[in-house]
C-alpha cells in the first residue's frame, strides 16, 4: 500500500490506497475502527482488485491529532480523501464506528455514496463509565489500558496471541488526552435518525462474540437499512484482523451485486 498526506479539514489526514486508481470499477473508500488505524484492513483489501482509500481519520494513526471530534467530523475527514481523489462516488464500508460513519455518509451526502456496509457496527454507541474511562486513559496510558481491556472487548475468546499483537501494534498512539476525546465522543455517538435515508444497497456484518457492537445492535442497524444480517462464526468485534480472507469474501460478494 501507498501512504500520502492530504489536507483535511482538522490538519493533515494519513491517507493509505491501494489498487489502480484508473481502474473501471468504483472504488472503495473504509472507515476503521475508533482507537484503531487504516491498516487494519490491509489483508482485506488485497483480495477486493478496486482502487481502496484508506484515511486515518483525525486523532488516530498518523493524522493531526487535533479535533473536534464526532461522526459529522470523521465523515467531514472521508469526503476529504474521495476529493483529494478526485472520487465523485464510492462503495463505503466501515468497521466499529465506522459503520455508523458509512450509513451517517449514505444519508447526507447520498450522491457520493454507491453502497455501504458495516462491519461490526451500530448505529448508536452508549458507553457507561466515561469518568473512570478517561482516568485511566489519563494515569495508565492509552496503550496500557487498550492492553488490559481491547483482548476480551473486541476479540473472540481464544484469540491467537498474534491477532492481539496486531491489533495493540495498530491501536491509537495518541497521548491520553486525543483518545480521552475520542472516547467520548463515540460514546455518545447516535445515526439513528439517519437510517431511514438511507436509499442505496447496504450490508450489515456482525461477529458472533461481538460484546462491542453487539450481534442485538447490528439487527438493529439491519431491521432499520431494511436488510438481512450476515453473522461471522467464531468472530468478535474486529472481523478485519480475526478473519480478513472470509470477511474479503463477503464483501466481494457485496459488491459483486451493485
Amino acid at each position: 500500500m501507498n501512504r500520502t498526506s492530504i489536507p483535511g479539514p482538522a490538519g493533515e489526514l494519513s491517507v493509505l490506497t491501494t489498487g489502480d486508481p484508473a481502474a473501471k470499477a468504483l472504488p472503495i473508500l473504509f472507515a476503521h475502527p475508533i482507537n484503531l488505524q487504516a491498516a487494519c484492513w490491509a489483508e482485506v483489501v488485497g483480495p477486493l482488485d478496486r482502487f481502496c482509500v484508506l484515511p486515518d481519520l483525525r486523532g488516530h494513526g498518523r493524522s493531526e491529532p487535533l479535533g473536534p471530534f464526532g461522526v459529522e467530523h470523521w465523515a467531514a475527514d472521508l469526503l476529504a480523501a474521495l476529493d483529494h481523489f478526485a472520487i465523485p462516488r464510492a462503495h463505503v464500508i466501515g468497521g466499529s464506528l465506522g459503520g455508523a460513519l458509512s450509513v451517517y455518509l449514505a444519508a447526507t451526502h447520498p450522491d457520493r455514496v454507491a453502497s455501504i456496509v458495516s462491519v461490526g457496527g451500530a448505529l448508536a454507541i452508549e458507553g457507561d463509565g466515561l469518568d473512570a474511562a478517561v482516568e485511566a486513559f489519563r494515569t495508565l496510558g492509552p496503550r496500557r489500558v487498550f492492553e488490559d481491556n481491547l483482548p476480551e472487548m473486541s476479540l473472540a475468546p481464544g484469540a491467537p496471541a498474534e491477532v492481539v499483537e496486531r491489533m495493540l501494534d495498530l491501536s491509537n498512539p495518541n497521548d491520553a488526552e486525543t483518545v480521552s476525546a475520542i472516547w467520548a465522543a463515540t460514546t455518545s455517538s447516535d445515526v439513528r435518525e439517519h437510517a431511514p435515508a438511507v436509499q442505496c444497497p447496504a450490508t450489515v456484518i456482525t461477529g458472533a462474540f461481538d460484546r462491542t457492537c453487539t450481534p442485538e445492535q447490528a439487527r438493529e442497524m439491519a431491521d432499520a437499512l431494511g436488510v438481512g444480517l450476515v453473522t461471522m462464526p467464531g468472530v468478535g468485534h474486529l472481523p478485519m484482523l480475526e478473519a480478513p480472507q472470509a470477511l474479503a469474501e463477503l464483501l466481494s460478494a457485496h459488491l459483486d451485486r451493485e
